[in-house]
């Protein structure tokens, strides 16, 4: 038996797929990863098989015109952007999709590849199995983020979800439906599935994987509403890395920075403005006599004249180097904020675009992190900056509640019971 897991953009997007892939592997599938080519890397990383698929959605964000409209927050321009380059190789994309998935029996879907992966899956005959990233099931306990912040009538909540999810359905139906006709497929209605995807959801209580912990449920609840077909358990982190594959520099930078180590870095995505990461950090490590890992990621970031108060680093292991420690100042993308949280450790929080914002609120209101600062305006806010760090790195009961969260995440495997229960509902 073959499963393929599929999605498009950074290794954020990809990584929580590759957890439930290693958990199918260990049950004895053959299992690949399907995107475009940027995510080989991260497969090749885990020793999964790996197919392309035409595209870079998220190249825009390493080109420094677009980078800099992303500092200046004018994200709907890089969106129309991102569309015209779409149109350019989307027909070879759609064709990749059905190419790579000829020979499967399972199709795992992140929410970027929600209607091509649903579509072939339907011909193929085979089990479709959406993950969701976040709380973002529609609901009338509290609003979309993406539509609304403060949480006001049911009714009004729950319209939010429905109208974002109408409106993306709406530009992407009549190719939705291009593509069905290319694979033989019934048509959609244009206007018969008031959520799109979700509409098709939960007319057929198709089981649906949330790779994220309550925790994050902005009202730290259950939603009554929400149905039984939607599993979510924890978030869904691959195997813990062995210390002895630890960078030996990095390494022996933790060793001597015990006790006063923090964490810079973006994630996956490049840095708007990158130089800019550095003198932050530099004016942190001197106002607060601390030592840093700065991870530049894809940026091109200087080298610090702080060499021995700060490390640049591309990547490095967040299990190892995050619980070492005090505090963590990243973007508040989904899977840094996971791993932030299963470390224990405080968080400051710079977001850039998108869900890092009510990610960045989430960990406010658990109190693992003071209020956050947009990236876009750290330039004029260092001192801001400073005082979140120097709050992060004193308040003991920040760090009580950090450690309070970390324990919660875990008593429990998400990746496994993920595994578990999809077998159960087709293959049992």
């Amino acid at each position: 038996m073959k499963c393929a897991f599929c999605n498009v953009g950074t290794r954020g997007d990809l990584q929580p797929l590759v957890a439930l892939a290693l958990g199918f592997r260990a049950k004895g599938w053959e299992v690949l990863l399907i995107s475009e080519e940027r995510g080989r890397a991260l497969a090749e990383e885990f020793g999964l098989e790996f197919r392309a698929v035409a595209g870079d959605s998220c190249g825009i964000v390493f080109e420094e015109e677009h980078a800099e409209m992303l500092a200046k927050g004018k994200l709907m321009k890089m969106i129309q952007e991102s569309e015209r380059r779409k149109k350019t190789w989307y027909d070879q994309t759609l064709k990749d999709w059905v190419e790579t998935t000829r020979d499967v029996h399972l199709l795992v879907s992140g929410p970027l590849a929600y209607t091509e992966t649903y579509c072939i899956a339907e011909k193929l005959g085979v089990p479709w199995i959406p993950v969701l990233y976040g709380p973002y099931y529609p609901t009338r306990d509290f609003p979309n983020p993406f539509v609304m912040e403060s949480n006001w009538f049911g009714w009004l909540n729950l319209l939010s979800f429905n109208f974002l999810y109408w409106a993306l359905w709406q530009r992407q139906v009549s190719e939705v439906n291009a593509f069905r006709a290319d694979l033989g497929l019934e048509l959609f209605p244009s206007f018969a599935h008031r959520r799109g995807l979700f509409s098709i959801i939960e007319e057929k209580e198709l089981l649906v994987i949330g790779g994220f912990h309550e925790v994050v449920i902005p009202t730290l609840k259950v939603p009554a509403d929400w149905p039984s077909h939607f599993f979510f358990p924890n978030f869904l982190f691959v195997p813990r890395t062995p210390k002895e594959s630890l960078d030996p520099k990095l390494q022996d930078f933790m060793r001597k920075s015990s006790g006063k180590l923090i964490y810079l870095g973006l994630g996956s995505m490049p840095a708007p403005r990158p130089n800019e990461l550095m003198e932050l950090a530099e004016k942190i490590v001197n106002a607060l006599q601390v030592k840093a890992v700065l991870c530049a990621g894809w940026s091109n970031v200087k080298t610090s004249e702080e060499e021995e108060e700060i490390l640049v680093v591309k990547s490095c292991p967040h299990d190892l180097l995050f619980p070492a420690c005090q505090v963590i100042l990243h973007h508040a993308g989904a899977g840094t904020c996971a791993a932030a949280l299963r470390s224990g450790v405080p968080s400051v929080c710079l977001p850039v675009i998108l869900d890092q914002f009510p990610n960045a609120k989430q960990l406010a209101m658990l109190g693992v992190a003071p209020p956050a600062i947009p990236f876009k305006d750290v330039p004029s806010s260092h001192d801001a900056v400073l005082e979140a760090m120097r709050r992060a790195l004193e308040s003991a009961e920040m760090r009580d509640k950090a450690k309070e969260v970390a324990r919660k995440l875990d008593e429990s495997d998400g990746a496994t019971q993920c595994v578990e229960k999809i077998l159960q509902t087709y293959f049992s």
